[in-house]
């Protein structure tokens, strides 16, 4: 695929998270995308005839979005224990967890209605789980390193709580989660 068109792929994919963010599900038509895309009408058409595989590739978007930022955070991870010990290195960790909620909102709403529309559409089946698991990875990454690989560690249940807080944040049930709600699921299993 040429470049031009990866870029207007990608724009693509980016406008169909933020109307499924904005608008939800129903919101995402091809000439919403095309329009939230910036592009000529017909532009989401010729690369998704199908609102399906539309969708089914938004979630692969997606999926990759919350793994490059889980990747960015496993090297701050990694640079702050080594510099200031695995105390600070939570912290560090508990801190940018927050802060994503905060910055991500839409990628987490986005995820929500994805995962509703997989629940209820044979098409989509699968895309609820692996984004789930995408969005864990960085949490559960992280819990498996503190934990030192240990076997008696409850690595899923502290990662659903961690998700779970930032869940009913994003979607408006919940307050903001704190560094000290997040740090404290983290510590708790040292």
């Amino acid at each position: 695929m040429s470049t031009k068109k990866a870029a207007r792929r990608e724009r693509i994919l980016n406008g169909v998270i933020d109307l499924l963010a904005g608008r939800g599900l129903e919101g995402v038509t091809h000439r919403a995308v095309d329009e939230a895309a910036a592009l000529p009408q017909g532009s989401t058409s010729y690369y998704f005839p199908k609102k399906s595989a539309l969708l089914g590739a938004a979630a692969e978007h997606l999926a990759g979005l919350l793994e490059k930022d889980c990747d960015e955070l496993q090297v701050g991870f990694a640079e702050k224990a080594a510099a200031e010990g695995l105390d600070a290195a939570v912290a560090y960790v508990a801190e940018e967890l927050v802060t994503y909620t905060d910055a991500s909102r839409h990628l987490f709403l986005a995820r929500m209605e994805l995962t509703l529309a997989a629940a209820r559409r044979e098409d989509l089946a699968g895309v609820g789980v692996h984004l789930t698991a995408a969005a864990r990875r960085p949490i559960e990454f992280f819990l498996k390193l503190i934990s030192e690989g240990r076997e008696d560690v409850p690595i899923e249940t502290c990662a659903a709580l961690i998700d779970g807080i930032s869940l009913m944040y994003a979607t408006g049930q919940g307050p903001k989660p704190t560094t000290e709600q997040v740090a404290s699921v983290f510590k708790s299993i040292l």
